[in-house]
């Protein structure tokens, strides 16, 4: 995570308002910065405030509530640490505030108030006191303890931290760094790397129980093979001679089937030949009489003349 402003009010010997941003220029060019100042100018009290405003706790008080409050500025009724700070999820904004009644000096404490929200949208994630810790763990990777133990030492816990076993110091470190991403990338190489061994094995006993022919097992599978070939040949052979009689058979079939055809259809025209011969014959004699159509209209009209005459 990255703190990228802090503003608190009231807090330890800072009385009022106060607000450091980190993204300005002097602190972006410079890269690295020192807060410095005589005891008690509240050097301090700006690493309580961002501990205050992630966590609603500080190093130096284990618990600020209703009962007592010993981080805020006496003769005040009222202070408040925010933190805006980036992580690998986005950008948030983490307030805690707490009042005294009617915001006097004398007044009663109340209950402390604390939320996260989105710095990009305003959006607010969470206001329970217990489930914004959570939340700010879940987006940071670091409870308190951790956080106080790498980001923010407090007066004395450098030594702790040096001090602390292997095993509890590297996850900080890799937290800090982030370098934990070559732990999952040698965590996933070593399981590739098993993966891929036990398919190398299992390959190489495929590979061992194949067994390679000698001379003479080679020369006579070729024997085989030129025996196969030459069946095929023949095999081809005897095909193409059967589709060559599937297609003379077919050829029968069908000059078969136009012979029935043509039978049919002969006996058909001689059954309509026997029923015309009755009237071929009056046909025959009907052209026969049509021949001495033009002859016998003549007689007749010779006749005729002759009866006019003979009147």
């Amino acid at each position: 995570m990255k703190i990228l402003q802090l503003r608190f009010k009231n807090l330890n010997s800072l009385a009022g308002e106060w607000e450091i941003d980190f993204t300005a220029a002097a602190f972006a060019a410079d890269g690295i910065f020192a807060i410095t100042g005589a005891t008690g100018a509240g050097k301090t009290t700006i690493l309580d405030a961002i501990c205050l405003a992630l966590y609603g706790r500080t190093p130096r008080l284990a618990r600020i509530n209703k009962s007592g409050n010993e981080i805020m500025t006496r003769q005040c009724g009222e202070c408040f640490a925010e933190v805006t700070f980036a992580s690998e999820s986005g950008t948030y904004r983490c307030h805690w505030s707490q009042r005294r009644a009617r915001k006097k000096a004398d007044g009663e404490l109340q209950p402390p108030r604390h939320e996260i929200a989105a710095a990009d949208t305003g959006a607010v994630l969470e206001t329970h006191l217990r489930r914004v810790g959570s939340r700010i763990e879940a987006l940071t990777g670091m409870d308190f303890a951790r956080f106080t133990r790498s980001m923010l030492l407090a007066q004395g816990d450098f030594a702790a931290f040096l001090q602390a076993d292997a095993d509890e110091r590297a996850p900080i470190l890799e937290q800090i760094t982030g370098t934990d991403i070559y732990s999952q990338i040698s965590m996933q190489v070593h399981q590739r790397r098993g993966d891929e061994r036990r398919r190398l094995e299992a390959l190489q006993q495929e590979l061992d129980a194949l067994r390679l022919p000698d001379a003479e097992q080679l020369r006579q599978m070729e024997e085989e093979l030129a025996q196969l070939q030459r069946q095929q040949s023949q095999v081809e052979r005897q095909l193409l001679d059967v589709e060559q009689t599937l297609q003379w058979r077919e050829g029968i079939s069908r000059l078969e089937q136009e012979l029935l055809s043509a039978r049919q259809r002969h006996e058909q025209l001689q059954q309509r030949l026997q029923q015309f011969s009755a009237r071929r014959q009056r046909l025959q004699r009907a052209n026969a009489a049509l021949e001495l159509d033009a002859p016998y209209a003549a007689l007749a009209a010779q006749r005729r003349q002759q009866q006019s005459d003979e009147a």
